[in-house]
C-alpha cells in the first residue's frame, strides 16, 4: 500500500492548529499534529486528534437534495439543484429586487468560499444582507479592536505566552474551549511561576488551574476592567510617556476612572474589595500581561464596550506592542479571522473595508469590474435582523452554507417562523439532516477541511493552507464550488471564473493590498514551501508585526481610549424570572455537534445536556441531581436535567450550548435566550437572560 503525508487544519477553534494526515488516497490512516505549526507545535486536543472520525458518520451528506411537490427532499444531479437554486434566486430578485435575498455564512468555511460568496452577494446579487455565524461570536471583538486599534486581528501571536508574566482570563474558559492555546499557558505558569487571573461566574477547568478566581456576576466584566484601571491610576503604574505618544483619549477616560471606586466596583461585580485589590496588585505590577477574551465578554449587549476597556488597561499601562503583552481575542471557530478579513459580515468588504465608507465601496467595485453604485451604502441586516426580516416576510430568499442556525441562533421561536415563511431556503452543509435542513427547500452536499484544497486565518493572524487528504463522499464538493456554478448559472460567468482555490486566494489577496491586513506576499507557492505565513505579510518585503512601531492603522496613527460606562443589562432577574441563565461550551463537543455528535469517544466525555445550579438554587426549588426540568424565560422554554455543583454560585444557572432539536424538541438553550443585541457590533447577548427553572412533568 502507497501512502503520503499531507497537511491540512484542524476543523475546531480558533487556534487552528496543524494537523499532518497520513493517507492512502481513499482513507486517513493516522491524524497528528503538524510539529512546525506555530500555532499548536505538534499537540493537539482530543477533538482535533479524532477530527477525522467524523468524515464517515452515517450523517453525512452525499447527494443534492430538492424539495418536491409532495414536501419530501429527494435526492437530485448537482447540475439539477444549481439550476433549481439560479432560477428561483433570479425570480426572487426580478420579482421583489435585492434586498429580498440574503446569505448567512460561516467561520467554518474555507477563506476562498467565504471570499467568494460575499463576492455573489454583495457585488452581483447586489445585497448587503450578507452576514455570518461570527455575529454570533466575533463581532464586539471585531468591533472594538477597530474602534481602538484601527484594524480587526490581535496584536500578538500564539508565541507570546512563552514571554508573559501574567495571564487575565476574562469571560474566556479556554481550557476546554482553546484547550492547545491553554496548555501553553500552564507550561509558561509551570517554568516561570507566571500567574492567571480567571474571571468568570462559573468555576470551569479554566479557573480552577488559574492563580486567582474572580466568580463576578455575569455582564460585568465591564465594571472589574475600570476598577482594575482605577487601582492602577492609585498605584501608579500608568505609562504617561506611552499615552502622550500613541494614544489618544486618556483625558476623556481618567475623569470616568475616579467613578469606578474599589467599593462600587466590587457591589457591581458580586465579589470582596480583597478579591479586587489582590487581582489588581497582579495587573499592576506585571510587567509583561496577556489578556485573553472571548464569548464571556463578546455575547453581552456591553461586548464592544469590554473589549474597548481590555484594550484601554493595556494601552494606560503601556503593555502593547512588546513580546508577551497585549490585548489577545481568542476567535471561536477555525476560519472566522479569514471571514472577517474578506468582509463577510454585514457591514463588511474585502481587506477590513466598510460598506459604508464610499472610497472602499469604490475600491471594491473597481477591483471586481462593477459600476460605480453597484454595491448599496447602507450595511444590510444582521443575523439577528436578519431572521427579524425573514420573519415579516421581507428576506424571501436565504443561503446557509456550512452553519446551523436553526439550532444556533438566539430566540429559535423566531427564528423558525422566519425560515418556514421563507419562499426559498438553501442549505449547504456536510452533514444532513440538521435542525436546520427541516426547512430547507434545496440542500447542498459541502466537503469538510480533509475533503478539500483552501486557507483558513487562526486567532493571531497566521494564514494556513488546508491541502486535499480524501475525496469528499458522492457528490460532496468544496463549498466555493457551488457558489462558482450557481453564480456562472445566473450569468455573471467571468467574474467567477475559477478553477481551483488557489486562484481564488490570488484575487483575495490582492484585495488586501495596502490594507491592515495585507496578504499580497502570500499564494499557494508560498504556503507550500514554507509553511503558515501571517499577516500582514505585503508583496514586497517580509511579515510585519500588526502595528509596528506602535503606529495604529486609525486616522491619526494613535490608538483611542474610550470611557465607556457601565450599564447594568435590561433585563433583569425578578419574581417571575429569578435566575439568570448563562450558556457556553463543554469539552468534548462543537457547536450544534452535527461533527463531534458522531464520535464515540467524545460522547462519553459529555453525553447529554444538562442546567447546572448551585446546591442552594436546587434546594429552595426543592431540585435533586438529575431532576427533568423546564427552564423557562419571556421568549421561550426549554427542556434539560439538572446537575447540582458548587461551580456555580447561587443566582445563576448555566446550560451548555450544543444539543438541541435533534437530541429532543425543545432541548437547545436558544429557546430561552435573548435576541437583545450589542448597540455597535449587533453581537446578541447570549450569555446572559432572565430565567425560571420548575420541574418537569
Amino acid at each position: 500500500m502507497v501512502t503520503e503525508q499531507r497537511k491540512t487544519v484542524c476543523p475546531y477553534c480558533g487556534v487552528g492548529c496543524g494537523l499532518v494526515a497520513t493517507t492512502d488516497g481513499k482513507r486517513v490512516l493516522k491524524l497528528v499534529g503538524d510539529p512546525e505549526h506555530p500555532a499548536n507545535l505538534g499537540r493537539l486536543c482530543l477533538k482535533g486528534a479524532l477530527a477525522a472520525q467524523a468524515l464517515a458518520a452515517p450523517s453525512r451528506l452525499g447527494r443534492a437534495l430538492v424539495r418536491g411537490a409532495d414536501g419530501a427532499l429527494a435526492p437530485v444531479a448537482p447540475g439539477d439543484a444549481v439550476r433549481e437554486i439560479a432560477t428561483r434566486l433570479g425570480r426572487i430578485l426580478d420579482e421583489h429586487g435585492p434586498s429580498a435575498v440574503a446569505l448567512y455564512l460561516s467561520g467554518q468555511l474555507t477563506t476562498e468560499a467565504q471570499y467568494l460568496a460575499n463576492k455573489l452577494g454583495k457585488g452581483f446579487l447586489r445585497t448587503n444582507h450578507v452576514d455570518s455565524n461570527s455575529r454570533l461570536c466575533m463581532a464586539s471583538a471585531a468591533a472594538g479592536m477597530t474602534l481602538s486599534l484601527g484594524a480587526d486581528g490581535p496584536p500578538l501571536t500564539f508565541a507570546d505566552i512563552e514571554e508573559a508574566d501574567a495571564f487575565v482570563f476574562i469571560g474566556s474558559n479556554a481550557a476546554d474551549c482553546h484547550p492547545v492555546a491553554f496548555d501553553r499557558v500552564l507550561r509558561r505558569m509551570k517554568t516561570s511561576g507566571a500567574r492567571a487571573i480567571v474571571v468568570d461566574p462559573r468555576r470551569t477547568k479554566t479557573a480552577a488551574q488559574g492563580t486567582m478566581h474572580l466568580a463576578v456576576r455575569p455582564g460585568t466584566d465591564i465594571a472589574l476592567l475600570h476598577g482594575w484601571l482605577h487601582l492602577c491610576v492609585e498605584m501608579g503604574v500608568i505609562d504617561e510617556t506611552f499615552l502622550a505618544a500613541h494614544t489618544e483619549g486618556w483625558d476623556e477616560l481618567l475623569p470616568m476612572l475616579r467613578e469606578y471606586d474599589p467599593a462600587r466596583v466590587a457591589s457591581i461585580c458580586g465579589i470582596t474589595e480583597e478579591e479586587l485589590r489582590a487581582s489588581a496588585e497582579i495587573i499592576a505590577r506585571t510587567e509583561r500581561l496577556i489578556t485573553f477574551w472571548t464569548m464571556g465578554v463578546n455575547q453581552t449587549t456591553l461586548g464592544t464596550f469590554t473589549t474597548n476597556a481590555i484594550i484601554n488597561l493595556h494601552l494606560a499601562t503601556g503593555r502593547i506592542g512588546k513580546p508577551g503583552a497585549g490585548p489577545f481575542s481568542l476567535t471561536g471557530q477555525p476560519n472566522a479571522m479569514g471571514g472577517r478579513d474578506m468582509g463577510y459580515m454585514s457591514h463588511g468588504l474585502p481587506g477590513q473595508r466598510r460598506v459604508v465608507d464610499e472610497a472602499h465601496r469604490a475600491e471594491v467595485e473597481a477591483l471586481w469590474g462593477l459600476p460605480s453604485g453597484a454595491i448599496g451604502e447602507k450595511p444590510g441586516h444582521d443575523a439577528v435582523a436578519m431572521f427579524d426580516a425573514m420573519e415579516r416576510g421581507e428576506i424571501r430568499a436565504l443561503w446557509i452554507m456550512g452553519t446551523n442556525p436553526a439550532a444556533s441562533m438566539p430566540n429559535l421561536p423566531v427564528v423558525r417562523r422566519g425560515l418556514e415563511r421563507a419562499e426559498l431556503v438553501i442549505v449547504q452543509d456536510a452533514y444532513y439532516p440538521t435542525e436546520t435542513t427541516r426547512f430547507a427547500h434545496v440542500v447542498l452536499p459541502g466537503a469538510l477541511n480533509l475533503e478539500q484544497e483552501g486557507t483558513f486565518t487562526n486567532s493571531d493572524r497566521t494564514i494556513s493552507l488546508l491541502e486535499r487528504v480524501v475525496e469528499p463522499p458522492g457528490d460532496a464538493r468544496p463549498d466555493w464550488e457551488w457558489v462558482r456554478d450557481v453564480a456562472q448559472a445566473m450569468g455573471f460567468g467571468a467574474a467567477f471564473d475559477f478553477t481551483s482555490a488557489g486562484g481564488i486566494f490570488r484575487e483575495m489577496a490582492m484585495m488586501t493590498q495596502g490594507r491592515p491586513n495585507d496578504q499580497t506576499g502570500v499564494d499557494y507557492e508560498r504556503l507550500r514551501a514554507h509553511g503558515p505565513q501571517r499577516w500582514p505579510h505585503p508583496y514586497a518585503g517580509p511579515p510585519r508585526a500588526l502595528h509596528e512601531g506602535n503606529v495604529f492603522a486609525t486616522p491619526s496613527g494613535k490608538a483611542r481610549l474610550f470611557a465607556r460606562p457601565y450599564v447594568a443589562p435590561e433585563e433583569q432577574p425578578d419574581a417571575r424570572y429569578p435566575l439568570v441563565l448563562t450558556t457556553g461550551r463543554v469539552e468534548a463537543h462543537w457547536h450544534t455537534r452535527t461533527k463531534t455528535g458522531n464520535v464515540e469517544r467524545l460522547n462519553k466525555i459529555d453525553p447529554a445536556p444538562y442546567l447546572a445550579m448551585s446546591p442552594e438554587d436546587a434546594r429552595e426549588l426543592g431540585l435533586v441531581e438529575g431532576a427533568r426540568v423546564l427552564v423557562k424565560s419571556r421568549r421561550g422554554e426549554a427542556k434539560t436535567v439538572v446537575r447540582v455543583t458548587r461551580d456555580i454560585g447561587p443566582g445563576v444557572v448555566f446550560m451548555p450550548m450544543h444539543w438541541n432539536d435533534l437530541w429532543e424538541p425543545g432541548a437547545s438553550v436558544n429557546e430561552v435566550t435573548t435576541s437583545a443585541t450589542d448597540p455597535l457590533s449587533k453581537e446578541p447577548a447570549l450569555k446572559r437572560c432572565a430565567v425560571a427553572v420548575e420541574p418537569l412533568g
